[in-house]
């Protein structure tokens, strides 16, 4: 329990004094322990990354020869510095990156009227077109639920600017910091798990949504 919260006067960050961690010494790693639950058919627990690096682990055992990236600091919008480096020093060039992400959606009612979630832009960048056709042509094949999460906020700014409001950013992804900073060595698009509760221990994804995804990636990588 988080018994209370400062910020350090000298390195001006924010520290937390948490009950019953009192006898670790100073720079003693902690980690969280979530517990993965299923209810009504969706997977619901701590959810944000480790789904999505535990099907790229799946990808693996079942015969993906790719590369795949598990990059540090995503949370703080800094991971794409570390796979541009990279490229820079190993990898040459791409337009064929696909970052994979889960989707933050209201309700469960919102995240259910789509199986995937694909993007054209994010507020940095225009993602790969070829690429991200390709992914829309893989789900009208498979008869997958899609959407665009751009043009949900598009349609939801129209409606906040036709009531007085401020319109929402487009976000900024992982695949827009990379393409905009890149000067074109890395291009590419991304593929989304729709949930809600984001950030929470009751973060909730569709079994079948899931399922929908891996087929998707099983498909580009050939397997």
């Amino acid at each position: 329990m988080i018994s209370r919260a400062l910020i350090c006067e000298n390195r001006h960050n924010l520290i937390f004094e948490v009950e019953k961690l009192e006898h670790l010494m100073a720079g003693t790693p902690v980690a969280f322990r979530d517990a993965l639950s299923i209810r009504e058919d969706c997977y619901v627990g701590q959810l944000d990354n480790v789904l999505t690096a535990a099907i790229l682990v799946y990808l693996f055992e079942i015969g993906f020869q790719g590369t795949a990236f598990f990059t540090a600091q995503e949370e703080a919008g800094r991971s794409w510095r570390y796979l541009l480096e990279w490229f820079r020093r190993f990898g040459g060039s791409t337009n064929h990156l696909i970052v994979l992400d889960t989707s933050p959606y209201p309700t469960r009612e919102d995240a259910d009227q789509q199986q995937v979630v694909l993007r054209h832009r994010d507020a940095n960048a225009a993602f790969n077109d070829r690429l991200t056709r390709e992914l829309e042509d893989l789900c009208r094949t498979r008869h997958i639920a899609f959407s665009y999460k751009d043009r949900y906020i598009t349609d939801q700014n129209e409606a906040l600017v036709a009531a007085g409001e401020a319109p929402k950013s487009l976000g900024s992804t992982e695949m827009g910091r990379i393409i905009a900073a890149s000067g074109g060595l890395v291009d590419g698009t991304t593929l989304q798990i729709p949930t809600n509760g984001y950030h929470t221990m009751q973060e909730t994804a569709a079994i079948a949504s899931c399922e929908a995804f891996i087929r998707l990636l099983c498909d580009v990588a050939r397997i």
